[in-house]
């Protein structure tokens, strides 16, 4: 019988020894506190009393809570109807409510077109626009689609993968929040292009998987989807502190709207205000270039040469066409044609170059150089597709940097981008060379 428990001890310690523990949910959020929503008007808290409160809530004259905040200058708000988002804390047998959102009630609240949503977890948080919307699917991958899309067509998606053997021998290409990945670009029959980025945990053997789908003209969602790479946080203190962040901006931007109400209910001294303004502004500008440009009389109409005002906004002007370079291009040179970003160029001899995509200001990026380029800080000079609303119309060469030595060369492309070569003044002759050797494919 001993014999028979002890063998029954022995398989029961085995067996509980190796029980695998249960696999930590990578999307398991904060335990939070219960938030309340108080209104009413903010006073100074004057009562001798030993608590960190510093402010009192009353409604109808009377108390309604013992404000304190870390995040929120309550002392901004006094005097206010206000609306108030936080928690109530028990601190020396008295309730204090800690103020994390303040809205003043007789401001209007407008709309924010670029206001953005923080998506959070215990252990990492990213912001995404707010006209975006995610939504989680029972295998924990988040799916984001615009909300105006009728068609609810998912553009991005997000998931928390375990490290592979084949990740641990992969070479990251990228360094994104301070998170080492690897990035791939490919591009399909419709002429969409998908990345595939996986950045790396610093704190598990987990990485952050990325898969974003766009077209080549869609700059905004391609500004959108860098802005969160880069606002990628790990570590449950670091997100607690993006989160303080968020909040304390928000409260930052009501007190804004505050003061900015104050001054216009201040007409008289505003007037008074523009007027010595205008007194200043006609001293100093007898008869000059802002005189000549809007009139020296109310209703006068003055010509002006728009070569003057070219003169003045944009100075570093040197060309406004290709001059007094030497030609590096030759039977040797190396043509190189790209059916996506739509153009064929040739690059001098003895210069190498290497496509590095986009970023969140270019729509793509060659780098080339008079040596081997393994990374970005190999290049010397930079062709560039760069998505403005209103590209440039013609051919514009600059000079720019704390001495002047930087060249900067800008031309048309069709639809709302235009081509540009940024380098050094040494490197003018090859940039030149290159920039004539650009064209299009319209086909």
């Amino acid at each position: 019988m001993k014999k028979f428990f002890w063998t029954f001890l022995v398989i029961a310690v085995v067996l509980s020894a190796c029980v695998i523990p249960e696999r930590d949910d990578p999307f398991q959020r904060l335990p939070e506190e219960e938030y309340e929503t108080l209104t009413g008007e903010i006073f100074p808290f004057d009562v001798s009393v030993s608590t960190r409160a510093t402010h009192r809530l009353e409604k109808n004259q009377k108390l309604v809570a013992l404000l304190a905040s870390d995040i929120v200058r309550l002392d901004d708000f006094v005097g206010r109807e206000v609306e108030l988002d936080g928690v109530f804390r028990t601190e020396k047998m008295r309730e204090i409510f800690w103020v994390d959102v303040v809205r003043v009630q007789d401001v209007p609240q407008e709309i924010d077109e670029d206001a953005l949503t923080r998506f959070e977890t215990r252990t990492f948080s990213f912001v995404y626009p707010s006209t975006w919307e995610a939504s989680t699917a029972p295998n924990g991958t988040v799916h984001f689609i615009d909300k105006t899309d009728e068609a609810r067509r998912v553009f991005l998606t997000f998931k928390v993968e375990d490290i592979t053997k084949e990740d641990k021998r992969s070479d990251p290409n990228v360094l994104i929040a301070n998170l080492a990945g690897v990035k791939k670009t490919t591009s399909d029959e419709l002429g969409r292009e998908r990345q595939n980025i996986s950045l790396f945990s610093n704190l598990s053997d987990s990485k952050y998987v990325f898969e974003f789908t766009s077209l080549f003209e869609e700059f905004d969602r391609k500004k959108a989807f860098f802005r969160l790479l880069n606002s990628f946080v790990e570590g449950a203190e670091n997100v607690q502190k993006a989160k303080q962040a968020d909040l304390k901006q928000k409260a930052e931007e009501e007190a804004e709207k505050l003061q900015a109400q104050k001054q216009a209910v201040q007409p008289e001294e505003t007037s008074q205000s523009t007027e010595t303004e205008k007194e200043i502004e006609e001293k100093t500008d007898e008869g000059g270039f802002f005189s000549r440009l809007f009139g020296s009389e109310k209703g006068e109409e003055v010509e002006t040469d728009e070569s003057e005002v070219e003169e003045v906004f944009q100075s570093e002007v040197v060309a406004e066409e290709p001059k007094n370079f030497t030609n590096l291009i030759d039977a040797r040179a190396f043509p190189y044609t790209s059916e996506y970003y739509g153009f064929t160029m040739k690059s001098p001899w003895g210069f190498w170059f290497r496509n590095f995509g986009d970023n969140d200001t270019k729509l793509m990026r060659m780098g080339f150089a008079n040596h081997e380029i393994s990374t970005e800080s190999d290049v010397q000079f930079w062709l560039e597709i760069v998505g403005d609303k209103r590209p440039t119309s013609k051919y514009i060469e600059k000079r720019t940097g704390p001495e002047n030595n930087i060249v900067e060369i800008k031309w048309p492309r069709s639809g709302t981008s235009y081509f540009q070569l940024v380098g050094p003044e040494e490197f003018r002759d090859a940039m030149l060379s290159v920039q004539g050797t650009v064209k299009e494919i319209t086909d």
